[in-house]
């Protein structure tokens, strides 16, 4: 079993934490908004036999700092050199997830040179990219996010604020699920436990992040992604609506290619852990 590392890179005020495991060739790992790197705490020890991983939280996420100007893609991508630096690694696999894939793809299309093979991974809303079509399809799941309360002399809307914030929590913590299921385990209240600190760490960044979710051109970026690339389509039933996206996304890439798997969902990382690392393993490997 490869020993997990934790450390951080980045200059005072910028400081990006990131867990790091294994040998072989680097490959960064960029979680989903608002996750932190934990959410990678099954699938790392099993990359980590083939490859040095960082799994890194994303400015303002986990215990990373926030951004110290405007929050955008690319410069969530451009706070995590220092770190690939400080490491050593000039060159970098990258696997992005749900909004990290975002990140990923800013990231390889702004700075061509860092990475070498790069896999995006998202549900079909994620990976719309017709903009405006996406844009539509996310603010249906976090249009929460946006909700603005009319100030008041005794500070009513922090309260308002705060009972809102702590619904969604307690939603995360207490899921309808956890009661459907024949037989528990102590890895699904794990599970429980880190999605409700991811949550609770990054309830400042939210917003700021799923703005520059919205304001991100997605489709250019892919258009000047050089990388050789794969796409991995998560198919949920209730998203078969949208059309699958995955020959699109190949269409618009130069070397892409794609795979789908089915009923794989927002918490894919833990509940198809294995799968996932194989194709990945496959792609960057071959």
């Amino acid at each position: 079993m490869n020993r997990i590392n934790r450390a951080y890179g980045g200059p005072p005020g910028q400081q990006v934490h990131y867990f790091e495991a294994g040998e072989g060739p680097p490959l960064l790992l960029l979680h989903s908004v608002p996750r932190s790197a934990r959410s990678f705490r099954l699938m790392q020890p099993l990359l980590a036999s083939r490859f040095r991983t960082i799994a890194v939280d994303l400015p303002g996420f986990g215990q990373s700092d926030p951004l110290p100007g405007p929050v955008t893609m690319a410069a969530m991508g451009a706070a995590l050199l220092p770190v690939l630096d400080s490491l050593c690694i000039e060159r970098t696999h990258v696997f992005g997830y749900h909004t990290g894939n975002k990140v990923a793809a800013a990231l390889a299309a702004t700075h061509p040179d860092r990475v070498d093979r790069l896999v995006l991974c998202g549900q079909i809303h994620s990976i719309i990219p017709e903009k405006a079509q996406r844009d539509d399809a996310i603010r249906l799941i976090v249009e929460k996010y946006f909700e603005r309360y009319p100030e008041s002399p005794q500070g009513e809307e922090h309260l308002r604020r705060w009972l809102a914030d702590w619904s969604d929590v307690s939603a995360f913590a207490m899921p309808r699920s956890l009661f459907a299921q024949p037989r528990l385990t102590g890895r699904d209240i794990d599970a429980l436990r880190v999605r409700v600190l991811d949550h609770m760490q990054a309830l400042d960044q939210i917003a700021a992040t799923y703005r520059a979710n919205f304001a991100f051109d997605f489709t250019e970026a892919l258009k000047k992604i050089a990388a050789p690339s794969l796409i991995i389509e998560l198919v949920m039933p209730d998203e078969e609506h949208y059309g699958r996206q995955l020959m699109k996304l190949c269409g618009l890439m130069r070397q892409a290619t794609g795979v789908t798997i089915m009923n794989a969902g927002k918490v894919a990382l833990e509940s198809h852990t294995t799968e996932l690392s194989t194709q990945i393993e496959r792609f960057c490997l071959d």
